[in-house]
């Protein structure tokens, strides 16, 4: 391939992306969805090889990169226009957290251990998993967390009410699993899990999904029995 085919192919090559680009407007970048993101990679990878593979006629892979651009565009309309083929499309939220509680089953579907599920948290600045109330995967793969009432961001009536730090925070349970160096960390013993789980009425460890403490002695809990009300009942 000669130098003055290399740039008529990459010419036209940015030529007809960029106007595709223009026509899917910022939808790939603003809305991104796992789709949105292999289409991105998809569109990229053939314009590359039509300005590369000399055996291929250029206006064969445009051809190739509008047809596979429409149908991106006409998926986005359709997810637009039709609630049902918006959930078929691009699927929906999904829960981790709801009411205080950690939802297994959304973890599963979401394929998220709960040390992934921790490290979200902690990115959003929640190391205390009972602060919170909230937590939804978004369609774009991120994580949207709502705080309880206690600990939302304080206004400037709460400036002064200011509270002492609650410390690191160790996990001591993990699905049903106790975590014998982190007991080793707090100085406590199987004993100690025991009587706590008794306080709070569970009779086996592995009932508890997950459990934490920090260093004023705070403990969080988890059953894997979730109970969530329905708000509009």
């Amino acid at each position: 391939m000669t130098v003055s085919e290399i740039i008529i192919r990459a010419t036209i090559g940015f030529i007809v992306l960029y106007t595709l680009c223009r026509l899917l407007n910022k939808k790939l970048i603003a809305q991104m969805t796992f789709f949105d993101f292999v289409a991105g990679i998809t569109i990229g990878s053939i314009v590359a090889s039509s300005i590369l593979m000399k055996d291929i006629p250029v206006w064969i892979s445009m051809i190739g990169l509008v047809l596979f651009c429409l149908y991106t565009f006409i998926t986005s309309i359709i997810a637009i226009k039709s609630l049902r083929g918006r959930k078929i499309l691009e699927d929906e939220e999904t829960y981790l957290i709801q009411n205080g509680q950690v939802l297994e089953e959304g973890l599963k579907k979401v394929r998220m251990s709960m040390d992934g599920l921790l490290t979200n948290l902690r990115k959003k600045g929640f190391f205390y998993v009972d602060q919170v109330e909230t937590a939804i995967m978004e369609m774009d793969g991120s994580i949207s967390v709502l705080a309880k009432p206690p600990y939302l961001n304080a206004m400037q009536k709460d400036v002064f009410n200011v509270q002492a730090s609650r410390g690191l925070v160790q996990a001591f349970i993990i699905d049903g699993q106790i975590l014998k160096q982190s007991l080793k960390i707090l100085g406590k013993d199987e004993d100690w899990i025991k009587e706590v789980l008794l306080t709070r009425n569970i009779q086996r460890i592995e009932d508890v999904f997950f459990a934490q403490i920090d260093e004023q002695g705070t403990i969080y809990i988890d059953t894997r029995n979730d109970f969530v009300p329905n708000p509009f009942e």
